[in-house]
């Protein structure tokens, strides 16, 4: 009866190892998969409300409880960044898997070249996202529409970075020899997150390209915060105090 693969990282039977990895990275996906959904969400939710039609301001002037007095529509975030950027680690993820399919024939360089060749693929989208960001026509505080796109980009980017640092440990554990043919499941793994960053990508392009202009034209008006309210009521005086006799 032949033994089992060992794990030359932990001693344990690749089989066990590899089980519990995959089990971990299903709760990784899951909980970052809650993390961009909020971010999808809070996209949606401000763009369909437009609250103060602070959705996308410029120009704002606050003061004297005057909400803003000069407005026009700041310059929308360019498509094809976001479309470039998710064909990118499209392109990267389908090379990393063409590499993964070779090592089945024991065809380890195979592998170690897909796993370059998309390592630098993917530093393209990182520094494609990175000078998208630092290009925006607005700043992060300019609406709401702002800040959402600026938290998207932002997630993309460390999403972006993860993958390049994995891509890099593949390819160094692919040469000294601990992922193998009859150990590829840490390489698959890594396909896999990047098969969950190709889609996490894909629903921001689709936010950012389709739920530009608010739907609401008459947004509700809630005015400014402040500790003192100017039109309170002025409380009354309070009775003097009776002369000592």
């Amino acid at each position: 009866m032949t033994a089992p693969l060992v794990s030359p990282t932990t001693g344990e039977a690749v089989s066990v190892v590899a089980r519990r990895n995959r089990l971990g990275l299903i709760f990784l996906v899951v909980a970052d998969f809650s993390g961009t959904l909020a971010l999808i969400i809070s996209y949606c939710y401000l763009w369909s409300l437009n609250v103060n039609n602070g959705w996308a301001p410029n120009n704002q002037t606050f003061g004297n409880n005057d909400l803003l007095k000069s407005r026009s529509p700041l310059p929308w975030a360019a498509d094809w960044p976001f479309w470039t950027i998710l064909v990118l680690a499209v392109i990267a993820t389908v090379i990393l898997w063409m590499g993964i399919r070779s090592l089945r024939s024991d065809h380890r360089g195979g592998l170690i070249v897909a796993s370059v060749v998309s390592l630098i693929v993917m530093i393209g989208a990182v520094v494609l996202q990175w000078w998208q960001i630092t290009t925006f026509p607005f700043g992060p505080g300019n609406g709401a529409y702002a800040s959402a796109v600026f938290l998207l980009t932002a997630s993309t980017l460390v999403h972006l970075l993860l993958v390049a640092f994995l891509l890099l440990a593949i390819t160094n554990r692919t040469r000294a020899g601990l992922v193998s043919v009859g150990n590829p499941f840490q390489a698959k793994l890594v396909g896999y997150w990047m098969v969950w960053v190709c889609a996490s990508i894909l629903l921001g392009a689709l936010c950012t390209t389709f739920l530009k202009a608010s739907p609401n034209t008459t947004p509700a008006n809630f005015g400014e915060f402040s500790l003192v309210n100017p039109n309170a009521p002025a409380p009354s005086p309070s009775a003097s105090p009776s002369p000592s006799q």
